[in-house]
This record gives structure tokens, C-alpha cells and sequence, in this order.
């Protein structure tokens, strides 16, 4: 006589709330608290810096303290929260191609400086004159403003287009993280001086275009060159304000132009040249060759300690 066979117990399904969707904690739960921690480290940084002084130029202690907080609150999130590799819920692991996205979303941003130069001479009334700079002037320059950019460049990229990118690109889609990540990139310039209503579109634009560069390479350094050099060549180099902030530069840029069209006060980027420049940019990353060259797919081997790859190899 056959023994009855044991029950299997079943599974229990993920649990669906209002903090959870299918056991996991809710993007919009995930991003918020991000955001709000970062925000609350960068701000305890900033009080504890201030009284000590310990970094006394506020664009170097600004980005860096939001680049740490950034990364902590990236980190603890990865591992604490949603248990994924920090590097590639940040986009930041290193692979073949990293060096060149870097180094080539610099270059490719200051032809689109070059470009944006190029409407305000012909269309905002524009003139660009060479300051009367030493060698040694420009040098230093340049190297403190690409260093200080340099931090922008990496605190605003990891923390917009970093862990939060991600989470909402693989719970909601990649439209939803394109429109929600730019909207808070736009937002978090609101108290920036001289913006206006075009400046938050523009900003917001910048955003389109920098989270683009994100989902067509599937990394954060493509993105990180372009910002870097858009503020580099933007202010240091032209003479623009960057953001309606004004910074030393080699060349310097006056133009009288309608605001609506120059920017006026808050510099290109709160006028339609620049709006112009953005959507051209952004459209150029979706050409069917662009994108398939800069396609994760492509660059997708990460490189090793001796530079090799971790391509599988038969055994012999």
C-alpha cells in the first residue's frame, strides 16, 4: 500500500503594499529617501565645515561634501536597502571604454560650447575678447577650474543620474527616469541667480541630454565628461556665466541680445541658442551609429587589474 505523498508547501508570494511592490521597497519610496539623506549629509558637511574651515573655498567644499554624501547614501542604499553591486547600480564600474566616454564627453561639450559661441556671435550680439592673460595665469586657470568643475561634474552626475537612474530605469522605464531625474536636476537650480523660466527649461533639457548619454552607453561616465565640459568651456574658457554664476575665464563674452534669446544674466543656458544646442545634442546620441557605438553592448567587457578582460577563455 502506497504512503500518502507529503503536501509542498507553497510559496509565499512577495509581499504588495503600500511601501512594497512585490517585496521590494517602492521606487518612489527608494528615490525620496535618497534625496533626502543626501541632502541631509551635504548640509551636516556644510555646518560641521563651516565653523573649522577646514576647506574655505566654497567651490570645492560645496560639490565635494555633496559628492560624499552622494556616494555614502548611494552605498548604504545598494547594500542596505536594494542588495545590488554599488558600482553598477551607480554606472560607475570601470570598463574599456570608460577613459574615452570621460575624456570624449569633455571634448564633444566644448565643440557644443564652440557651437553656442558660435549663435550668440551671429544671432545675440555677441563679442568675444582675449583678456590680457600671462602663461603661467592661464595655466593655473584652468587646471583650478577643471578641477573644480571636475567635482561639480561627478557630484551632480552621481547623484542625479547615479543609484537613482537606475532604480527608477529598471521599475518604471526609462522615460519616467529621464522626466523625473531632469525635473529634479532643474529644480535643485531654482535659487541659482537670474534664472527664469527658460533657464529651468534649459536646465531641464540639459537633464534630457545627460540622462540620454546615460541609457545609450548603460554608464555614468559619458555623462560625467559632458558636464564637466559643458561648465568648463561654458565659463572658464568663454567668459559665459555658467548657471548665472560668473567665474574667471580666459576669453570674455559680452552680448546684448534679448534675453529670451542670449540668456542675459544667467548666462546661454536661460536662452533658446542653448535650447537649440541641447536638443541637437541629445538628437546626435540616437543617431543609429552614435548609439550603436556607444551602445553598452559594445563596451561592455569591464577591465581587469592587467587591463585584460573578462572574457571567458577555453580551456586548452
Amino acid at each position: 500500500m502506497e504512503e500518502p505523498q507529503a503536501q509542498q508547501p507553497q510559496a509565499t508570494p512577495p509581499v504588495t503594499n503600500f511601501w512594497l511592490k512585490e517585496g521590494m521597497l517602492r521606487s518612489v519610496w527608494s528615490v525620496s529617501g535618497y534625496f533626502l539623506a543626501v541632502l541631509f549629509l551635504t548640509v551636516i558637511l556644510i555646518i560641521i565645515n563651516s565653523p573649522i574651515g577646514i576647506i574655505d573655498d566654497w567651490r570645492i567644499a560645496n560639490p565635494l561634501f555633496m559628492l560624499l554624501a552622494a556616494l555614502g547614501i548611494s552605498w548604504m542604499m545598494a547594500v542596505a536597502v536594494d542588495r545590488v553591486p554599488f558600482m553598477e547600480v551607480t554606472g560607475l564600474r570601470w570598463r574599456r571604454s570608460s577613459a574615452w566616454q570621460l575624456a570624449g564627453g569633455i571634448a564633444v561639450a566644448g565643440l557644443m560650447q564652440a557651437a553656442l559661441l558660435l549663435l550668440e556671435l551671429l544671432f545675440g550680439d555677441a563679442r568675444i575678447f582675449l583678456g590680457q592673460l600671462t602663461f603661467s595665469y592661464v595655466a593655473v586657470l584652468l587646471t583650478y577650474s577643471l578641477f573644480t568643475f571636475s567635482l561639480v561634474g561627478f557630484a551632480e552626475e552621481i547623484l542625479m543620474r547615479g543609484y537613482p537612474f537606475t532604480i527608477l530605469h529598471q521599475r518604471s522605464g526609462s522615460m519616467r527616469a529621464l522626466v523625473i531625474t531632469a525635473v529634479i536636476f532643474s529644480l535643485i537650480h531654482g535659487a541659482n541667480p537670474g534664472i527664469g523660466w527658460l533657464g529651468f527649461a534649459n536646465i531641464f533639457l540639459a537633464g534630457i541630454w545627460l540622462g540620454a548619454a546615460r541609457l545609450v552607453t548603460g554608464a555614468l561616465w559619458l555623462p560625467i565628461g559632458l558636464h564637466i565640459g559643458w561648465n568648463f568651456f561654458l565659463g572658464s574658457v568663454f567668459g559665459f556665466p555658467v548657471s548665472g554664476v560668473f567665474e574667471r575665464s580666459v576669453f570674455i563674452t559680452e552680448y546684448s541680445g534679448p534675453d529670451w534669446l542670449t540668456g542675459g544674466s544667467f548666462g546661454p543656458e536661460g536662452g533658446l541658442l542653448a535650447t537649440a544646442v541641447l536638443i541637437a545634442g541629445t538628437a546626435i546620441l540616437y543617431l543609429p551609429g552614435i548609439s550603436s557605438w556607444l551602445s553598452p553592448a559594445a563596451n561592455s567587457q569591464p577591465q581587469t587589474e592587467k587591463g585584460a578582460t573578462t572574457e571567458h577563455k577555453e580551456e586548452s
